[in-house]
């Protein structure tokens, strides 16, 4: 949990200045709250591109349930339209949050964000 609340901090003080993103609360944002950070997920202007320009820099990223919106899973019985899920689903992107990663990781990663939407 301690590295992955390292790492947590490390992207959120790298990419807070990038208005393209909306990042989670970072470590240090409520006393109250404590993240362990099973992932790192934002939401990114562009997002399908921004997936392919990491992935064609070695950084592999998630859609988290594979890009789709709680209620276009039959099974689960949902009868309803939630547009704004659906709005929020079309930027979410998990970026890696490994334990292994080291901080020069993280920085590439970062650069990389910073290189896409300042290039």
């Amino acid at each position: 949990i301690r590295r992955r609340r390292e790492i947590a901090a490390i992207y959120d003080q790298r990419l807070s200045g990038l208005v393209e993103l909306r990042l989670p609360p970072g470590p240090a944002a409520d006393p109250r709250h404590f993240d362990v950070y099973q992932n790192y997920e934002i939401e990114a202007e562009r997002r399908d591109e921004l997936r392919a320009f990491l992935d064609s820099n070695g950084v592999h990223t998630i859609l988290q349930w594979g890009g789709k919106a709680i209620h276009h899973f039959p099974a689960l019985g949902f009868t309803v339209h939630l547009p704004v899920t659906e709005r929020v689903m079309a930027r979410s992107l998990l970026l890696p949050m490994n334990t292994s990663l080291s901080d020069e990781d993280v920085f590439y990663i970062c650069e990389l964000l910073h290189a896409f939407y300042r290039g």
